[in-house]
């Protein structure tokens, strides 16, 4: 799923933070807030409200956003990116 325009552009304004910075490496990678709700446990309103800086990552969920912010900095196919979150986070799809 790709990202809007108004999104993209809330997370450029964003200040930065943990969930905007995996905002930008998740809309560069084409990883959905759905994908990474799913992957932490959050509800996809919760992670929009990362990646536009309105709410900050709290403990609970930051160890699982580290993973995933690794993840995709170091991956740089969409499909990959997704298998291998799935993997390190014991996802199954």
């Amino acid at each position: 799923m790709a990202y809007s325009e108004k999104t993209k552009q809330l997370i450029a304004d964003a200040p930065p933070s943990l969930g905007t910075n995996l905002a930008q490496w998740a809309v560069q990678r084409g990883v959905s807030v759905q994908q990474v709700a799913t992957a932490t446990g959050a509800t996809r309103q919760t992670v929009y409200n990362w990646f536009t800086g309105t709410t900050l990552v709290t403990p609970a969920y930051q160890e699982k956003v580290l993973i995933i912010l690794d993840i995709l900095k170091s991956i740089s196919k969409t499909d990959d990116a997704w298998k291998k979150i799935c993997v390190a986070l014991k996802l199954h799809f």
